[in-house]
């Protein structure tokens, strides 16, 4: 907060509730646009249509907490962890590979959920592209104001962010 409060130039505890908005909201921009987790011991759930070898790409992935799907029954059930394998990817996925599953529930759009640890603390380029976004968002509080030029997300941000993303096209 203090360095988004230096970056932005405010001295005053006024606009604490709005620029804690704006910092959720960018941190949330960049994990989604990086496809990553800039937090240390954070967790996701990927949701898989059936058992398929799978690229967990949002990352990185350190490891599997757990497996659960739906049985025919529709109860939810915990996978054994001998029914998978898990192998690392170049780019800090991890691909996971089932063998000898059971039957899934006939109508669950996403009937298997692999939760997995993921997280790496952010790179300073990160850290710098939140606090532009944040600054970008004080500064244009409103999605459209008429009368003036169009603005977007800078293209800066995307410039120092590129290193750090995940593009999977494993899927």
């Amino acid at each position: 907060m203090a360095d988004a409060k230096e970056f932005l130039r405010v001295d005053s505890s006024d606009e604490d509730t709005t620029i804690t908005a704006l910092l959720d909201a960018a941190v949330a921009w960049v994990e989604d646009y990086c496809n990553r987790s800039f937090t240390a011991s954070g967790s996701a759930v990927f949701h898989l249509e059936r058992w398929r070898n799978a690229a967990l790409a949002y990352g990185p992935v350190t490891a599997i907490t757990h497996v659960k799907y739906n049985d025919t029954a529709g109860a939810e059930q915990t996978l054994a962890a001998s029914k998978y394998y898990t192998t690392a990817a170049t780019d800090g996925g991890m691909l996971i590979y089932f063998h000898d599953t059971p039957d899934l529930e006939t109508y669950n759009a996403h009937p298997v959920r692999v939760t997995a640890a993921v997280g790496v603390e952010e790179s300073a380029n990160v850290k710098h592209a939140v606090k532009m976004l944040v600054a970008h968002w004080y500064e244009n509080r409103r999605a459209v104001v008429t009368g003036t030029t169009p603005v977007q997300v800078p293209i800066a941000v995307e410039s120092l962010l590129s290193v750090e993303r995940i593009i999977d096209n494993r899927q």
